[in-house]
């Protein structure tokens, strides 16, 4: 098959994108924490200034214990950020990793909350 995309008149050929990208006034941006510590710890953030809703779609894994979904938030342009965790699947025990959305330091955030340092964290974050 063909590596090339078209869409009107654009054309994308398959190529291997890295940093941020800006579409327009959305916002998408790989994020990655391989080592989160016992605590609370920032795995992901986004400009709560420019951005009022965020998407934060994760993989947390430990082993053969893994958990994919997404977490939804948006804020209402000062500290007040409301936050659900959406369309996650757990494969073994996963029950030690407690995700949370905050805003501090101009930034949308999520955070998340372990017994154990054995956690990676990996997230592809989408702001609107």
């Amino acid at each position: 098959g063909s590596n090339t995309v078209t869409l009107g008149n654009t054309s994308i050929t398959k190529t291997q994108l890295r940093g941020d990208i800006l579409v327009d006034t959305a916002l998408l941006s790989n994020q990655s924490n391989t080592d989160v510590d016992t605590g609370t710890e920032t795995v992901a953030e986004i400009s709560a200034t420019t951005y009022t809703a965020a998407f934060f779609d994760f993989v947390i894994k430990n082993g053969t214990n893994l958990r994919a979904g997404t977490v939804y938030a948006c804020h209402d342009g000062s500290s007040n950020v409301k936050f659900t965790e959406t369309s996650t699947n757990d494969l073994g025990d996963t029950s030690d990793v407690t995700l949370s959305v905050d805003i501090s330091g101009g930034n949308i955030r999520l955070t998340a909350t372990t017994t154990s340092d054995n956690w990676s964290i990996k997230s592809l974050v989408r702001g609107l």
